[in-house]
């Protein structure tokens, strides 16, 4: 049967200089049909270049019989602005939004076997999805022992799993990465809320599923996106999740996680340890604690060690995980404090 669907590939970008041209070009040589598809591009005030990018692949592929290219001005910058902006903006006929960055690509049958999925998981609910996300596999952009550990840490699930998941079975979740939208889902929940800087996918996600729109995602195809490099980077990252899981926390008390908060037990309970003054085996109680996360660490870093077969894993991977869940743990409570700002660890 010939497609029939027509979607939009939403592409928010904000100094994108460096990736926007793989990632278009990726969605101008889809094996779907071109014109059940087009590509919009939305630009917080890139000056890197990105403008001038689209602007020259929109011209190329108007001239090629490729996707319809918009380039549009995000003058709020934000992701959940330009989205929302992109719902505005779409014509009637288009059924499914595809959330995607700029720093990502996919391979030429992606949209073709995101659509079949998405019609053949709904014949088999007997109803409609709201949503379908794909698989997140590693970069293949030339990387350094740093990025090499931030692509295992990522998915392993110490270290959020999530999004970067590795999974070889379609099925329900609340997290659908890169998520292929019915718009009709989207448009019922209100869109995305303007108010999360970050995190906007997880609270749609969380609206859509209370709203009787379930959410999948299918191993079947796969997107690969440009990850932070540098430990700097790393650290700025876990202090914005956590500072933003704590404001979608405190906004949806549902959507809280007994994990998120273990750092903080964790350090609470040698706290409390350590003030008992109790040893076991003539070693302190308190060090107990310690002793058992370390060791977990090292576990984790030695079966990324072998899954990736790059020994300085058994470190790197640990030294990350640290980072991550100690940065994670100030930005949660940064996150009952202080008010949100724009983001400082920008992929490169």
């Amino acid at each position: 049967m010939e497609p029939t669907s027509v979607v939009a590939t939403v592409i928010p970008t904000w100094q994108e200089g460096m990736h926007i041209e793989r990632c278009i070009r990726s969605f101008m040589k889809q094996t779907y049909p071109s014109h059940l598809h087009q590509i919009v591009v939305l630009d917080g005030g890139s000056t890197d270049g990105t403008v001038d990018i689209v602007e020259r692949l929109a011209i190329e592929s108007s001239n090629n019989g490729g996707p319809q290219i918009s380039l549009l001005k995000n003058p709020l910058k934000y992701v959940a602005h330009a989205r929302n902006q992109a719902l505005d903006y779409l014509d009637n006929g288009v059924e499914f939004v595809l959330e995607m960055i700029g720093h990502a690509w996919v391979p030429n049958d992606h949209l073709e076997v995101r659509l079949k999925r998405f019609h053949a998981i709904e014949s088999q609910l007997g109803s409609r999805l709201g949503g379908l996300g794909a698989k997140v596999i590693e970069s293949d952009l030339p990387k350094t022992n740093v990025a090499s550990w931030i692509e295992s840490t990522l998915a392993c699930p110490l270290g959020g799993s999530g999004q970067f998941a590795r999974f070889s079975k379609e099925g329900p979740t609340n997290i659908p990465p890169f998520t292929l939208y019915r718009r009709e889902a989207v448009e019922d929940v209100g869109g995305w809320n303007e108010e999360f800087i970050t995190t906007q996918d997880s609270e749609i996600n969380l609206r859509l599923i209370e709203n009787g729109w379930p959410l999948w995602r299918t191993h079947q195809t796969h997107i690969r996106m440009a990850k932070r490099t540098t430990v700097k980077q790393w650290w700025r990252m876990g202090y914005r999740y956590g500072f933003w899981r704590m404001k979608h926390v405190m906004s949806a008390k549902s959507r809280m996680r007994i994990g998120e908060f273990l750092p903080w037990i964790g350090l609470m309970a040698v706290a409390g340890l350590a003030i008992d003054g109790q040893s076991t085996f003539l070693v302190p109680n308190f060090l107990w604690p310690i002793i058992a996360y370390i060791t977990t660490l090292f576990a984790v870093g030695t079966n990324e060690a072998r899954l990736g077969k790059d020994s300085s894993m058994i470190f790197g991977v640990p030294y990350l995980l640290f980072l991550l869940h100690t940065s994670f743990s100030i930005g949660l409570l940064g996150g009952i404090f202080r008010s949100g700002k724009s983001s400082q660890d920008r992929v490169e």
